[in-house]
């Protein structure tokens, strides 16, 4: 219910209004104080942050800051409304989503182009505005509940209760019912939803596109994974066709109820939908060139309402009303396009010299600024892993074993052993004197240099190759978490060959150490990430980083993968490891049983005959199958969330062979 002060604002004078005016702003303060903690955890890290909206704030949402990621929020824009504070916290994190993707692409190369695009398109025509509008929403619900699933049962109210009340959409014309159908159905999903028997099979039609995975085209183009720009072509690619062909056909079905002799099809064509049918004149107010008489008369200006100036979508005027009424965004467009400006105008100002020579940097490396801050940012949350058994960070851990190891490499030196009771040095000449008078022959003072005892054999070289999986049933938490493993992996081995580097003038027994990354999925994602090789580049690192969050694959063709890294290695590594001073491994990461696991067997026991190591890790209990494939080094991480840390383990058991292997 709405409360009794705003029913009084709407009926009372100037010091009413001022009254309700204190009371959503202390209404509002509450709001924010109760709900701090759960709002920091929701926002995370996240680049963009919810943020009380000042009382001089004009608009009656409150207002939006791309270039400094701050949205500010009036939660009384939807208690007004007679909401809930729960269903006003649903609201507000689902305009936060809007938000938070529209800054994400706008933060991404290419995306003010993709903005400006998709913006022209929604002005151009407000029945894609409508259908955009009802996809983003499905978007943004699963984003809200994904990071906040106590709010499941109040976002479901708020659609059944005050959005979406009515079962039957069947009077709406059939683009509108296609439209908001797919919204309804997606957040109402205990609820049925009756439309017209053509629009639920198209809506089943293109439920029933999905990938190997059985994630259907809409939930794809709908997951809060999905950028903005991906979101967009998936609806203009699976969505827009069947929209726009109902659209056609309500347009039709208007125009036949006004003009009934026309339902033969004379008014069918795309060159004719904007005529206004009922401003039709004859031949005989036409004069011998053709031309309107009026029209002549007018000096050849059309007027609105004339004929030819009538849009298609004004047979929807009503409905379209209708919808905006009831799907008021509170965050104005021109409010968002403003945002939008300053946002780009601040991305384009001019540099510090810091900033020039970051770009400098990044022009060389061949990447861009923005991309070289994304990777650091996400290699800084990385460094943050702990591992679980010992609540270390694992980057740590490792760098711990990379010293001890090369510590255990360098030159040998003379070791001081004291006191002794002969040496070369007398170490101690009072307690010398003291001793020989008291009668010990042999006093304990002298000091002695020994050489340090020479290490065991070891290798010389060390080889880490990680091999990904590509396919599509890896989306989400799971290519993310694959994606931080490679990273911590390659990075990790990157900063060893770095040290290596600095103390190889001190090393007695050398190391060199190179990593190698491939992914796998269909025959499109086997490919190389990286070459075998000492170095990490900045553009290798942008290339990993980008592509492991691309998950397009419908098969999963490991075998390939290691057929082709079976094939690359020269006859010179393949001498190393036969002579022992070379130790190679190889990682394969992957949820889902092999397409071939015959050809997996096979191809490991051409590895395994000449020493090198291959080692499977099943994400999750979907990738159990590993356990058998790649066995006997074939193990599970049933927490895709543990898989750092598990390879980190793996890591480290490898590591601390090279410097004992016999």
């Amino acid at each position: 219910m709405k409360s009794p002060e705003i029913f009084e604002a709407k009926s009372g004078g100037k010091e009413k209004e001022a009254v309700v005016s204190i009371h959503m702003e202390e209404t509002q303060s509450n709001f924010f104080k109760r709900n701090k903690e759960f709002l920091e955890h929701y926002m995370g890290d996240s680049s963009v942050e919810i943020l009380e909206a000042p009382p001089n704030l004009p608009t009656p949402f409150g207002g939006v800051d791309l270039e400094n990621g701050k949205m500010y929020v009036k939660p009384s824009f939807f208690t007004g409304k007679g909401y809930s504070e729960g269903k006003a916290m649903v609201c507000t994190l689902h305009e936060y989503e809007h938000i938070k993707e529209l800054f994400e692409l706008l933060s991404r190369k290419g995306g003010e182009k993709a903005w400006k695009a998709h913006q022209a398109e929604m002005k151009s025509k407000q029945r894609l505005h409508i259908l955009d509008n009802c996809v983003g929403d499905i978007k943004m619900n699963r984003a809200v509940i994904k990071r906040a699933p106590s709010l499941k049962e109040t976002k479901n109210n708020l659609y059944e209760e005050d959005l979406f009340p009515e079962d039957d959409m069947t009077k709406m014309p059939k683009h509108l019912q296609f439209a908001q159908a797919i919204l309804r159905k997606k957040s109402l999903s205990n609820r049925t939803t009756i439309t017209a028997p053509e629009v639920q099979a198209e809506i089943d039609r293109l439920e029933g596109i999905k990938n190997s995975a059985g994630i259907s085209v809409i939930d794809y183009a709908t997951a809060p994974e999905t950028p903005m720009d991906m979101r967009l072509e998936l609806q203009k690619a699976y969505l827009r066709e069947p929209y726009e062909k109902f659209f056609e056909e309500d347009v039709k079905e208007k125009k036949d109820k006004e003009n009934p002799e026309n339902k033969d099809g004379e008014s069918g064509d795309e060159g004719d939908q904007n005529e206004s049918i009922g401003d039709a004149e004859g031949d005989e107010d036409k004069d011998k060139e053709g031309k309107n008489k009026k029209e002549k008369a007018d000096g050849g200006r059309k007027k609105k309402g004339e004929r030819g100036e009538k849009n298609p979508e004004d047979y929807f005027k009503k409905e379209y009303e209708e919808w905006e009424k009831n799907n008021t965004e509170p965050l104005p467009m021109k409010d968002i396009e403003k945002a939008v400006e300053d946002f780009l105008k601040a991305k384009k100002k001019e540099k510090t010299a810091d900033e020039m020579i970051e770009e400098a940097y990044a022009n060389a490396e061949g990447v861009t600024v923005e991309e070289l801050r994304e990777y650091r940012s996400f290699w800084r949350e990385i460094e943050d892993i702990e591992n679980p058994e010992t609540n270390e960070k694992i980057v740590e851990e490792l760098r711990e074993i990379f010293r001890r190891i090369v510590a255990e490499r360098k030159k040998k030196t003379l070791a001081s052993k004291l006191p002794v009771s002969e040496g070369e040095i007398l170490a101690y000449p009072a307690e010398a004197v003291t001793q020989i008078k008291a009668g010990v022959r042999e006093p304990e003072v002298w000091q002695t240099l020994e050489p340090k005892e020479k290490p065991k054999e070891l290798y010389g070289n060390f080889d880490v190759t990680i091999v990904p999986d590509r396919s599509f049933s890896m989306k989400g938490e799971k290519a993310e978490e694959q994606r931080k493993t490679a990273a911590l992996l390659l990075e990790a081995l990157k900063e060893f060959a770095d040290l290596i580097d600095e103390e190889r003038i001190d090393l007695e027994y050398d190391l060199n150490v190179r990593t190698e990354c491939w992914s796998f999925g269909d025959d499109e994602q086997v490919e190389m990430l990286k070459p075998l090789g000492r170095e990490m580049t900045e553009k290798q690192r942008v290339h990993i980083y980008k592509t492991l969050a691309d998950t397009p694959g419908d098969s999963t063709k490991d075998f390939s993968a290691l057929e082709k890294i079976f094939e690359g290695v020269s006859e010179d590594d393949w001498e190393k490891i036969k002579n022992g001073v070379l130790r190679k491994i190889i990682i394969v990461l992957s949820d889902g049983e092999s397409d071939d696991a015959s050809r997996v067997k096979e191809v490991l026991n051409k590895f395994r005959e000449r020493d090198v190591a291959v080692i499977g890790i099943g994400i999750t209990k979907a990738g159990k199958a590993i356990r058998n494939t790649y066995a006997p080094d074939g193990l599970v991480c049933e927490e895709a969330s543990n898989l750092a840390s598990t390879v980190g383990a793996l890591l480290e058991k490898y590591l601390e062979e090279i410097n004992g292997k016999k």
